[in-house]
């Protein structure tokens, strides 16, 4: 009589994928600007987000630069600035001399008792544009728990990267409310809105947490 003994290597396997599954459903990940930024871009981000109406604190109006050198400055950096009033709007400007020798005036700034920033979503809508991408991710993650033997805090640390680029591409993607004219006006060369310096694309990042 001929004996056959066979080693049972499924449940160890079956155990060790049924334990990761568990753990990666337990875990929850958080794509965006973090609590860990600084409070200048979350403030930002959130404007962007969420969109806000923007009064000034100590000053009558706020000022709006219409040109790119005005941008990096403040109205006090200019000693013959001066407003001018059309009946409709107020600009503060200065007299500049023209290299034909005429006067030209140059307009610096917009002078408004508010502004209303619109909503340009890139959390929320780069989600929604991205949720065949986001669902590919998690099914690849879990099949890599099944098949290559990770561990379920690298699969949900691979989601968090796809997340991540998922949000940026779509920020860069031109699907954001454009610009307005004024914006244009003071940085003519950056069409595209959220990502003037790069800063606020940067610093989107994830984190992974117990749910």
């Amino acid at each position: 009589m001929v004996k056959v003994v066979v080693k049972d290597n499924i449940t160890e396997w079956r155990d060790r994928v049924r334990a990761e599954l568990n753990k990666l459903a337990m875990l929850q990940i958080r794509v965006g600007i973090l609590g860990s930024a600084d409070g200048e871009l979350l403030r930002i981000a959130y404007v962007h987000e969420f969109g806000a109406t923007i009064t000034p604190r100590t000053a009558r109006n706020l000022a709006i630069p219409l040109s790119p050198s005005a941008r990096n400055k403040s109205p006090r950096d200019y000693d013959d600035a001066w407003v001018l009033d059309n009946g409709e709007n107020r600009f503060l400007v200065r007299n500049k001399r023209s290299r034909d020798g005429g006067d030209n005036l140059e307009f610096l700034y917009l002078l408004v008792p508010k502004v209303t920033i619109p909503e340009r979503s890139f959390i929320r809508a780069g989600y929604d544009a991205g949720k065949n991408k986001i669902l590919a991710a998690c099914e690849w993650a879990a099949r890599a728990i099944v098949f290559d033997g990770i561990s379920a805090e690298i699969a949900a640390e691979r989601i968090g990267v796809a997340g991540v680029g998922i949000i940026k591409r779509y920020m860069r993607s031109g699907a954001i409310l454009p610009k307005s004219s004024l914006t244009l006006a003071s940085a003519p060369n950056k069409t595209k809105p959220l990502i003037r310096s790069g800063r606020l694309a940067n610093a989107i990042t994830y984190e992974v947490i117990k749910a």
